[in-house]
């Protein structure tokens, strides 16, 4: 795929999308002070004075980490470098979690390997008490093995939007009044790599060409920690603020300019009616 071809028609609303962070993560935040190892120990390498961490996925075991705690609301943020070379059935991810059972809520980065004829999908979805359902894909505008990018997910009472190097790729709106769901329960951060055929059509993976690496940088954590002094919805959060309860205008540009070139499918070309899918 020629990257750069697709690049330029974003420079302007890129530019344009540019999000009030208010110091959404630092580099300099070592890892154990926020996370934890969470399985394939022996695929995980943690680098740089524990400023870096490589997730690696061979053929006996991927591996995985998450956050010491739990948070109703904030601004997630993670920057990751994805695998290179034949990735086809190599699902990489960065996502929050309830918890592993049949009634939790969910918040996922999905980034779903290919190869030079199928590049990288990034695949979004939303779990609220157990149901999933709410898939979003689009592919990418730069290559995502070349260097870290910043994947961010807002997530207050109003609104969740996903962000890539803060432009907004996806809103999903609170219309729990109007019969819609939404998360509700406290979620851990968890980042991890493994393989599955779902997300390649059953091819399986090209095992000749592992170990398959992610990096991440970035392990500072904004958001309310479960428990906490204040409520998770209290304009006490700079992430509650009126300004975030909804795009402003040049993000709403930045978003169309994203779903009309590089949106691959959408659940709710299938559920007008739901709901959620009328915003």
């Amino acid at each position: 795929m020629d990257f750069s071809r697709l690049f330029f028609p974003l420079l302007v609303f890129f530019l344009l999308a540019l999000l009030y962070v208010n110091g959404a993560y630092e580099d300099n935040v070592p890892f154990e002070q926020n996370y934890a190892m969470l399985w394939g120990q022996e695929n995980i390498k943690v680098l740089d004075q524990s400023r870096e961490v490589q997730l690696t996925l061979d053929q006996h075991s991927g591996s995985g980490f998450e956050s010491w705690h739990q948070y109703g609301s904030g601004w997630f943020n993670m920057r990751v470098k994805l695998p290179k070379k034949d990735t086809t059935a190599v699902i990489t991810t960065f996502y929050l979690q309830s918890d592993d059972g049949p009634t939790r809520d969910e918040i996922d980065f999905e980034f779903l390997g290919g190869n030079m004829e199928h590049p990288y999908i990034l695949h979004t979805n939303i779990f609220t008490n157990g149901q999933g359902g709410r898939e979003q894909g689009i592919h990418l505008w730069f290559d995502p093995t070349a260097d870290f990018h910043d994947y961010t997910l807002l997530w207050n009472q109003k609104q969740l939007v996903f962000f890539v190097d803060n432009i907004p790729i996806r809103v999903f709106k609170n219309t729990t009044q109007k019969g819609g769901k939404f998360p509700t329960q406290a979620m851990k951060i968890l980042a991890t790599i493994w393989s599955g055929t779902w997300a390649s059509h059953g091819v399986p993976a090209n095992w000749n060409d592992a170990p398959f690496e992610a990096n991440y940088i970035g392990f500072r954590v904004n958001a309310c920690q479960v428990p906490s002094n204040q409520q998770c919805d209290s304009s006490m959060f700079w992430w509650n603020a009126h300004k975030f309860w909804d795009l402003n205008s040049r993000q709403k540009r930045a978003l169309n300019n994203v779903r009309t070139q590089f949106l691959l499918y959408d659940y709710c070309t299938k559920s007008f009616h739901n709901p959620e899918c009328q915003n």
